[in-house]
This record gives structure tokens, C-alpha cells and sequence, in this order.
């Protein structure tokens, strides 16, 4: 990256940091203020990094003093841009500004959505409460915005502002910033943050500035000031997307020895890998993650420069990740990439459908090198290939080859020696240091990890460090390439350790679920015709997509920390619990079986809350011994999963068994709040001693009443007589006989209706579950 386009970017990023300033005590016009406040409390000296901030609004530029060829021209029209891309006019608007009005949230129009909810003023990072949109009354007030001009500027003053620097610099904003409107004008949406607005500036102008130096244009007074119209047209930009195949499939090969450990780690492997294959292509093409829109569950978009370097570039990095794939993992992952190229109107869906074209542009190209993923060259090289001898396999992913002594390949060998440190570091460190337990990345690299800052910096000083990630905490440094956003909840050690800390029953339940429909929300979700699709733009899906990693890699934590729902309440409100995986659209947890029901609960309410309605999620959870194969597991969960998206309209879940799939509403409280609670109630208050005999005699009736094959009506008689047989004796407690009353006419009125009877089905398997004997187990 040359010392022009950082820049750009170190403008764009910090171009609108005056607004943080007006909003608190300074009245004065925002770049005035952003430019005295950088150039004097910051210390920094640079004059064009200066004037990117001072005149980056047109009534400034045209009466500056500028050379032509000055890098305020790119922040100013990268400026123009974005705010065309997030400040679109409300139908319901009023003119001016208010100061102290909150962020509203991306929500309120996704998929339709008619929302008018907001989130009150917070730091990320400071409160680990999850931040949920609000119709409360809500004032950001002047204290909020000194504490954030105080943040920042404590931390400005320890930068240097290089290349090294500008991910620490994305770290900081994002802390500060993400719950700041970019725009105060109640004329307009204020969906869009500032931190995404200043994000999405220096990803335009780090773009714009690739895209002048190749085509040799060094007049941008001219070209993006004077002729902006016209450049506005062009195909400046090019929306890139990398997909990798095969992730489930290397997850969950793996045998039952250290499964739980073993599982986080592959899952957390391939995490790290989509990061470094991300930054080593954006190091390539001289951009920074500002340009990153989205990453998660194994995708990515990457926003670049439609340049014929950049093409290259890419075509390159393809092949030689894929032959590396090749070559430490066969066939078994591979990635697929794609791009559209596309002007600044196709980012603002101008015409109409435009935005939507580059979605589907891109996953057409991905699917075509699916289907043609090796050359001819990569089979002859497949089918000859130097093999080990076939006497011995791996005892975890049965390959042939690169065996170590005990019988494991050199990955799982090495994933098995970092799995505690994976988990329990906080640094993960890409070297070109090969240490014996460093797993292999892409590009001669390799990954290992770091307890704390202190060795973190010591590794900086080597000359193999390359990169280093921290985990959920936000750290300013030295060529610290960002902070992860990692679901890493981990409440027991093992499968045992999990399943002894059940009630009831000794049994793991397994979780797998994942949002309906994402890809088409990511792509359409802010399409409208009643407003003229007017909010289908970048930056919209650029928030809505980093608000949902942030609830699924972030916040996914504190719910697990934090259990609401409980089938029996218990003190300690933490989940016996361990996250095996969690991304943007994909989420796999294993823990005791009752906290994996609470949970399940707590999460469909969370994301309903978070997403305002908007999203709907559908999984499956199963129920095993510990000792159960783990790929057993993943793959019944995964068609219980299945099993839930093809009820209509999906929002549901299949617990146990295929048969047993119901919409959220119906199981929570059509099973849970109505037929378990009674069923409960009048099991502890009224039948102690013989329970579980009665319980089991209306099981065998409920199925022999809806079997189709046995009379429906006589097995109905039999089940009214077996609800008469328990009446209380007159002289009982009147609480006793209301209760019974309650009970037994439920019980009747159930069981005449199929539904209901499958409903009363699962709740007397939860109940049954909850209060086994584990002698009986």
C-alpha cells in the first residue's frame, strides 16, 4: 500500500469526526472542528490527511485552495457516495437537525417492516448487554459524546499513522461509533451509523483512488469534483465474494476421543482461515478491512477496484489457494469466488433492480467454478500424487498420508496439541514461523496463539510475524488486524462433564439451527415498491450484515452466560453449555439437555427482539447419551434442521424426532406454557407417588388414539376412564380438586384433536425427562 492511498483511507476513516465534537459542547461546522481537533489535541501533521477533513462538503472544497491532484477530492466525492448510499429521505420526514436524537434501528424496514424503534447510546465493549432496539424515548446526550471524544482521542494520540495502524484505527471507530447516527436530520432515515458511514467512505475512496492511478488520471478536481455526474456512472468498483465448500464435512470428522475439544477447534480453524484469506487479499490488492462488507459462516464480500490489477490479482490468489487447498486437504475444502464490477448508481439500485443484478451476477459465477472446480492438470496431479503407504490411516480423518507416530495426520495432530489454547488464548498469531504445534495456513503461513498483550508484542518484534487477531476484546496496536467477534461460551469441559450436569435425565442435547431465508434478506430484504426500493443500497447491507454477525458471534455469549427460560428454574442462570460453532447463518451448541431446550427458547426470543420480527431462525435439537458418535450427532441435528425448514413458512423446530416439529409459537406455548405447565402441576401438587405410572399409561393411549390402525374413539373412553380412576376423594384441599378439575378437562379436550395430542405427546416427554431417576436412567 503506497503512502497516498493510506492516506485515503486514514481520511476517510476519520473525515466525520467532527461530528462527534458538535455534538457535544463545539457548535462550530464539523470539518472545522474535526480538522483543529486532529491537527492540535491529536498532534497530527500531515497536511493532506488535514484537508481530506476540512473540506470534504462541497461548500468547503470550492473554496479551497487545493492542488488538483489533492486526496480531498476522493474523500469528498467518497463522502458524497456513502451518504447517498445511507441518508435516503424518510416518506413521513420533517426538516432539520436535532442534536441529540438517537440511532434508529436497520430493522425498522427490513422485509417489509414498518418499525420506529432505536437504540440508546452505548460503547461496544463497555456493556456486554445486549443493546436491543427500543420504542422508548430515547435523548443521546452531550455527556455520551464527550466520553466518546475523550475514547478517541486517548487512543488517536498512541498511533502512527501507516498501514500498520489503519485495522487499530477500524477497531477503535467501531467501539466508539457504532451506536452514533452518521446523520442527525429528521428529514432522513437514521438507520446508518457513523462508524459504518466513515467505514464505507474510506472503502469508496480507497477504491476510487485504485481505480484513477490505473487508468492514469491524476486531475481529480476535474474528474470527481467538476465531472462527478458523470463519474457517478462509470464502473469504478468491483463486488467481490469468496465461499468455501466443505466446512460441515471437516468439522465433524472427527472421532469421539476429545470430541468437544476437537469440534470448537476445527470449527475455530477454519474462522482463522477465512480471516487470513481475507487480509492476505486485501494486503494484495492494497486495500484495508474497511472494505469488508461481510464475513461469516465461511463467505465473504469484499468491496475493490474495478481495475485490470485487481482482476489479476484475483485470478492468481484463486488458484494458489485452491492448489494449497489441494495439497494439505485434497479435495475436501475448496473456495468459490466471484465478482460483478459495478458503477456508485448500481449501489444505489438506480435504475431499480441494478443492486440486485451485482448479488446475483456474483453467485453465478460462484456456482459455475463449483461445478468446474479442477482443472485438468489438478486431476492428472490428484490421480498422481505420491501416497503413503495405506497400512495406516488417520485415526480421526482416516487420510493416508502425513501420518505422525500416533497415528493422526499432521492437521488433526496439531489441532488436537492447540485445542485448550485455541479456546482459552486470546491471541491468535500468523507467522512464518513452522512451530511443531502451528497449523498451516495459505501462503507458507502458520497460525498459533498468545495468552496475553505482553508476549503478543514480543512476537511483533520477530521477523516472521505477519499478523495478529484478538478475540471479543478491542486492543490498539501494532498491526493487531482486528478484533474477532468470536462465540466461544464454553461451560463444561466434555460430552460427560455436560450430560451429568443435566436435570432429570443423564443426556446431551445438541442444537443446530441457523436463519430462514438469509441469503435472499441479505440480497432483497430492504426491496420496497411502495417506496420505490428506495433504501436497497451498500451500505444497508453492509449494517444489517454486521448487526447479525455481531448477534451471532458476539451476543450469543451473554445469552448463553445470562439463561431466561428454564423447564425447572435453577440458581445458577449460566447454560451448561459449549458453542461449538456460531456464525452468521449457522449455530451448533451441545450441552445438558435442558439447558439446551432454555436455550433454544432464550435464542428465538433474543433474535425476534434484536430483528424486530423481521428474521425467523429454524434448528433441530437432538437428545444423546455422551458416548454417542459426534458425527451421529451433526448429522441427525442437521435433519431435524431439515426436518423444521420444510414446515410452511419454517420458524420452527424439531425436537427429538422428525415427527415432533413444530412452528416456535406452538412449542413454546402450546407445549411448554400450557400443556407442560399443567401437566407439571398436577403431577407435584397432586399424583407424587404415582406419576410417572400415569404418565406412561396416557402415553400408550395417546399414540394407540392416533394410531390408524386401532379404534380412535375406544382408546378416547379408555383415556376418560383413566382421568376418573385419579379424581381427589371429596374431603381433598380445594386447591387439589381446582387443579384436577384444570387437568383432567385439558387432558380430555387434547386428546380429541390430533394437534394438541402431539403437543401433550412432547410435553410429557419433557416432564419425563426432567423427573427420571438417574437409577432408572
Amino acid at each position: 500500500m503506497n503512502d497516498n492511498q493510506r492516506k485515503v483511507i486514514i481520511g476517510g476513516l476519520l473525515h466525520d469526526i467532527g461530528k462527534v465534537l458538535y455534538r457535544s459542547d463545539d457548535g462550530r461546522n464539523h470539518s472545522q472542528s474535526g480538522y483543529d481537533f486532529l491537527k492540535n489535541d491529536v498532534d497530527i501533521k500531515d497536511q493532506d490527511i488535514l484537508d481530506q477533513i476540512r473540506y470534504h462538503h462541497s461548500q468547503n472544497i470550492k473554496q479551497a485552495d487545493l492542488n488538483k491532484d489533492s486526496l480531498a477530492y476522493i474523500t469528498y466525492i467518497a463522502d458524497n457516495i456513502a451518504s447517498g448510499l445511507d441518508r435516503r429521505d424518510k416518506e413521513d420526514g420533517e426538516g432539520g437537525f436535532v442534536r441529540d436524537i438517537a440511532l434508529e434501528s436497520i430493522f425498522n424496514i427490513l422485509n417489509h417492516n414498518k418499525g420506529n424503534e432505536h437504540y440508546r447510546p452505548a460503547m461496544l465493549g463497555k456493556d456486554k448487554e445486549i443493546n436491543f432496539p427500543t420504542t422508548d424515548k430515547i435523548q443521546y446526550d452531550e455527556s455520551f459524546y464527550c466520553s466518546i471524544y475523550q475514547k478517541i482521542q486517548e487512543c488517536l494520540k498512541e498511533f502512527s499513522y501507516d498501514d500498520k495502524y489503519i485495522n487499530s484505527l477500524l477497531e477503535i471507530l467501531e467501539a466508539t461509533l457504532s451506536f452514533v447516527p452518521s446523520s442527525t436530520s429528521q428529514k432522513q432515515m437514521i438507520d446508518i451509523s457513523l462508524y459504518d458511514h466513515v467505514k464505507i467512505t474510506a472503502a469508496i475512496g480507497s477504491c476510487i483512488y485504485e481505480y484513477m492511478k490505473e487508468n492514469n488520471e491524476t486531475d481529480y478536481e476535474k474528474i470527481l469534483y467538476k465531472q462527478a455526474k458523470e463519474f457517478y456512472q462509470k464502473k469504478t468498483f468491483l463486488l467481490y465474494s469468496m465461499d468455501i465448500s466443505g466446512i460441515q464435512d471437516f468439522i465433524y470428522t472427527i472421532n469421539n476421543k476429545g470430541a468437544l475439544k476437537g469440534l470448537r477447534a476445527r470449527s475455530f480453524y477454519l474462522e482463522i482461515m477465512m480471516e487470513h484469506l481475507i487480509d492476505e487479499l486485501l494486503e494484495k490488492v492494497e486495500l484495508s478491512r474497511a472494505n469488508l462488507i461481510y464475513s461469516g459462516g465461511g463467505h465473504a464480500y469484499i468491496l475493490m477496484a474495478n481495475t485490470e490489477k485487481t482482476k489479476s490479482i484475483i485470478e492468481r490468489y484463486e488458484k494458489q489457494v485452491n492448489q494449497w487447498f489441494l495439497e494439505v486437504f485434497q479435495t475436501d475444502l475448496y473456495v468459490g469466488a466471484g465478482y460483478a464490477v459495478c458503477s456508485t448508481k448500481d449501489l444505489e439500485n438506480e435504475p431499480a433492480g441494478s443492486y440486485t443484478e451485482i448479488f446475483r451476477g456474483i453467485s453465478k459465477n460462484i456456482s459455475a467454478k463449483k461445478i468446474k472446480r479442477y482443472t485438468a492438470k489438478d486431476i492428472v496431479w490428484l490421480n498422481h500424487r505420491q501416497e503413503e503407504s495405506g497400512e495406516r490411516e488417520c485415526s480421526i480423518c482416516r487420510r493416508t498420508d502425513h501420518l505422525k507416530e500416533n497415528d493422526q495426520c499432521e492437521i488433526c495432530w496439531g489441532l488436537e496439541q492447540m485445542a485448550v489454547k485455541m479456546m482459552s488464548n486470546n491471541f491468535f498469531v500468523v507467522s512464518k514461523e513452522h512451530e511443531e504445534t502451528s497449523l498451516p495456513l495459505p501462503g507458507d503461513c502458520y497460525l498459533t496463539t498468545e495468552s496475553n498483550e505482553k508476549k503478543l508484542r514480543q512476537r511483533m518484534e520477530q521477523d516472521n510475524y505477519i499478523r495478529a487477531y484478538s478475540k471479543n476484546e478491542f486492543y490498539s496496536g501494532y498491526s493487531i488486524a482486528t478484533k474477532l467477534w468470536v462465540g466461544d461460551y464454553k461451560n463444561g469441559n466434555d460430552f460427560g462433564e455436560l450430560a451429568k450436569g443435566a436435570q432429570g435425565i443423564e443426556r446431551l442435547g445438541v442444537l443446530r439451527a441457523d436463519i430462514d431465508n438469509l441469503g435472499e434478506a441479505f440480497v432483497s430484504g430492504f426491496k420496497n415498491e411502495e417506496n420505490q426500493d428506495r433504501y436497497v443500497t451498500l451500505s444497508r447491507t453492509a449494517t444489517f450484515s454486521r448487526k447479525l454477525s455481531m448477534f451471532f458471534k458476539y451476543h450469543i455469549n451473554h445469552l448463553l452466560e445470562n439463561g431466561e427460560f428454564y423447564l425447572k428454574e435453577k440458581e445458577d442462570k449460566k447454560r451448561n453449555a459449549v458453542i461449538v460453532y456460531s456464525g452468521g447463518d449457522d449455530l451448533f451448541i451441545v450441552g445438558s439437555w435442558d439447558d439446551i431446550i432454555g436455550f433454544a427458547v432464550d435464542l428465538y426470543y433474543a433474535l425476534k427482539k434484536y430483528t424486530q420480527g423481521t428474521l425467523k431462525i429454524s434448528g433441530g435439537i437432538g437428545l444423546y447419551p455422551s458416548k454417542y458418535p459426534i458425527s451421529v450427532m451433526a448429522k441427525q441435528t442437521g435433519e431435524l434442521e431439515d426436518a423444521a425448514k420444510e414446515m410452511t413458512g419454517k420458524n420452527a423446530v424439531a425436537v427429538f424426532d422428525p415427527k415432533y416439529t413444530f412452528h416456535w409459537t406452538e412449542f413454546i406455548e402450546m407445549i411448554i406454557e400450557e400443556k407442560f405447565r399443567i401437566l407439571k402441576q398436577y403431577l407435584e401438587t397432586c399424583e407424587k407417588e404415582r406419576g410417572k405410572a400415569f404418565l406412561y399409561r396416557i402415553l400408550d393411549l395417546i399414540r394407540a388414539t392416533w394410531n390408524q390402525e386401532e379404534d380412535g374413539k375406544i382408546n378416547i373412553a379408555r383415556f376418560a376412564y383413566q382421568l376418573a380412576r385419579i379424581e381427589p376423594e371429596k374431603n381433598a384441599a380445594e386447591e387439589v380438586k381446582q387443579i384436577y378439575q384444570e387437568f383432567s378437562k385439558s387432558m380430555y379436550q387434547w386428546i380429541k384433536n390430533k394437534e394438541e395430542a402431539k403437543q401433550l405427546e412432547m410435553a410429557i416427554y419433557l416432564y419425563a425427562y426432567l423427573t427420571r431417576d438417574r437409577k432408572d436412567d
